[in-house]
């Protein structure tokens, strides 16, 4: 298990650097896109593109970081009442439908990049192989279907362990 957190904790070094590289660019691209508009009024329509694929790549993978640390919106009102090995149960049941989910995603994503990869189609302005656009959705639901499983099997793991204590 130590050498799997070993390689978690790298995956987590990456995923967080192409989040910081998609932010800086998406940043300067809509910097320069406001100083065009109020300053330099040219033609520079290649600023929107960068900055939306750039948002997009930011936000599945932001996605992730999200179900990983538990920062994401969730609603906890029923668990919430729930204690001891029923709340574990169904955490767990509750991780195994993230993981299917994850795996659908995954799947239709993979679908869509290959369709892309044969198609060639390329963005509007750069010219850039949509491919790469959709390799985000691969990327992020890739990410989330390999860590959350990793999550499930150490909550199973948790299923007869813990002791209750009655108030």
């Amino acid at each position: 298990m130590k050498g799997l957190k070993k390689i978690l904790s790298y995956i987590t070094k990456v995923e967080y650097a192409i989040m910081i590289v998609t932010f800086a660019a998406m940043v300067i691209a809509y910097f320069i896109s406001v100083v065009n508009r109020n300053i330099i009024k040219a033609s520079m329509p290649w600023t929107e593109e960068i900055a939306l694929y750039s948002m997009t790549y930011m936000a599945l993978l932001g996605t992730e970081v999200g179900l990983r640390d538990g920062t994401q919106v969730a609603v906890t009102a029923v668990i919430d009442k729930l204690h001891g090995v029923v709340k574990r149960l169904v955490s767990v049941v509750e991780q195994m439908v993230l993981e299917i989910f994850s795996f659908v995603m995954l799947k239709a994503g993979t679908a869509l990049f290959l369709k892309q990869i044969q198609t060639g189609q390329t963005t509007p302005v750069l010219k850039l192989p949509m491919a790469a656009m959709y390799f985000s959705l691969v990327l992020a639901f890739g990410l989330i279907f390999v860590i959350q499983a990793v999550v499930l099997v150490e909550k199973i793991g948790e299923l007869p362990e813990k002791k209750e204590v009655t108030p």
